[in-house]
């Protein structure tokens, strides 16, 4: 391979960054590389071959894998679609740049992704499932095409718009595409025979409805036919620990009705019906992958997969991704294939941010991440240099009942009380008992001390968040989200 002094460049132009950035790797004709980001909505990490499921769920992801740098243990900065997507854009945790609950929009306070590669020159575009991803979320910043015409569609939708895209644009010039799919969100089950791949197709429990509605109905063993008067603060309450509110929730919940007892085999069939759907989200994976290779784009572009959050599959006794911060939701997909499949098949164990894609993508064109962003850079990761990774992570839940959380060695903390904006937070979280009803974390003290202080450090750095924009979101939109398990968003 040749030096970076052996192809004469004796300045620092962009092409030269970006060379040096994906390991001096020759340029091609049209200079920076290409930018392709294709993100699989609500894709738990350990349903992925390359993350360690026992199952072969996922040829193709794992076949990517072996020529990209896996990073290993990579966590959300949120659990539901438009905030997580809005730090991966903005380098920015979610309370700094929009709200978290299902109510609120993205602001234009901050830079995103697009804008700045757009500066950069980059041609853009981005071709997305609808839902939280509408335009209505004021997420299509800096995308000269932003296509959004079907609420949770699937990659079978959305990478054939983004195939054709790349067969209209300037060859010689760079481009951004970022591609979006809702397959593996519930509604889980998908078309024959992946929906059944993995669950036994006649199965007759009342697991077999959920399937087709919203498994988001099934809490603490019971099927509920009616969530309507649900509201976001409700949904936290399903979650909290202290008996009270467990028994507030659950009068809530039977207000009119009689839940369904939902038993062990039922739990077994979701699951299966669940791993179907990642079968098929890399079924549509597979086939846009062999399109980009098709149109010579496979070994140019640095192609960069990811799932913006997981999902609860029943182990805390609800489905879904409104409330909690555990493993099960935020813990992630992150690969990056850098050109020719350089360094591939390498797995970083440091942990990582999602926030940490944006400086990543800087550094490898040549650009300036936008100032004030909390992400750090993984580039030097992928070239194979000693990367120790991040001594915490950090997650934020729904804002009407405030859940946040920091994971670190010592294991993970997560606090529930009053939302990241009031101004007395970290001075709630530093003076209350940590043995109290608001934590849960390891059960050694020291461990849960030394959580606690990183979270109030954590909590003390961030900017004052804008105020939050509770438009109205359009009627059509309101039914799609309500239709896969966001009960919070009112009809």
């Amino acid at each position: 391979m040749r030096s970076c002094e052996s192809l004469g460049l004796r300045t620092a132009t962009l092409v030269a960054v970006v060379v040096c950035a994906v390991g001096c790797a020759s340029p091609t004709p049209s200079g920076p590389p290409p930018i392709i980001l294709i993100s699989i909505d609500t894709l738990r990490a350990d349903h992925v071959g390359a993350y360690g499921a026992a199952e072969d769920l996922t040829p193709n992801l794992d076949a990517f894998a072996r020529e990209a740098v896996v990073f290993d243990q990579a966590y959300s900065q949120a659990v539901q679609t438009a905030p997580s997507h809005a730090s991966v854009f903005t380098g920015r945790y979610p309370t700094e740049q929009t709200s978290t609950d299902n109510q609120t929009v993205l602001t234009a306070d901050h830079p995103t992704l697009a804008q700045v590669l757009s500066v950069y020159g980059y041609q853009t575009a981005a071709f997305v499932a609808g839902g939280d991803l509408a335009p209505a979320r004021k997420l299509t910043a800096g995308f000269s095409t932003y296509d959004s015409s079907e609420d949770f569609a699937s990659l079978y939708h959305t990478t054939p718009k983004g195939l054709a895209w790349l067969d209209t644009i300037d060859k010689n010039k760079p481009y951004f595409l970022f591609v979006h799919g809702y397959d593996c969100h519930s509604i889980y089950l998908k078309p024959t025979p992946y929906g059944y791949l993995h669950a036994d197709a006649s199965w007759q429990g009342p697991a077999a409805k959920a399937v087709q509605t919203a498994t988001e109905r099934i809490i603490d063993g019971r099927l509920y036919a009616n969530l309507d008067g649900l509201l976001s603060a409700d949904n936290a309450l399903l979650r909290a620990r202290a008996p009270e509110n467990r028994a507030r929730a659950q009068k809530i919940l039977e207000d009119g009705q009689t839940p369904v007892l939902v038993g062990p085999e039922d739990l077994t069939y979701i699951r299966g019906v669940y791993s179907g759907a990642v079968s098929y989200a890399d079924a549509m994976f597979g086939r846009f992958m062999a399109g980009i290779e098709q149109r010579g784009q496979l070994d140019r572009a640095i192609i960069i997969v990811m799932s913006d959050h997981g999902e609860q599959l029943g182990e805390h006794g609800i489905f879904g991704h409104c409330c909690g911060l555990g493993d099960e939701e935020t813990h992630t997909v992150l690969m990056m294939r850098l050109p020719h499949g350089e360094h591939g098949g390498r797995h970083v164990s440091g942990l990582v941010e999602m926030l940490d894609v944006l400086p990543t993508i800087a550094e490898l064109v040549g650009a300036r991440a936008p100032a004030g962003a909390h992400g750090e850079s993984l580039a030097a990761a992928l070239r194979g240099e000693p990367f120790p990774g991040r001594s915490y992570t950090h997650s934020e839940g729904n804002a009407r009942m405030r859940i946040i959380s920091v994971r670190g060695a010592e294991g993970r903390l997560t606090y529930t009380g009053m939302p990241a904006t009031g101004r007395y937070l970290p001075d709630v979280i530093e003076a209350a008992r940590i043995d109290g009803p608001g934590f849960d974390g390891p059960a050694d003290p020291v461990a849960r001390a030394s959580l606690r202080t990183e979270l109030v450090r954590w909590l003390r750095t961030l900017e004052p968040g804008p105020d939050v924009i509770s438009a109205p979101l359009p009627a059509s939109l309101r039914k799609a989200l309500r239709d896969h398990g966001y009960f919070d968003v009112s009809p």
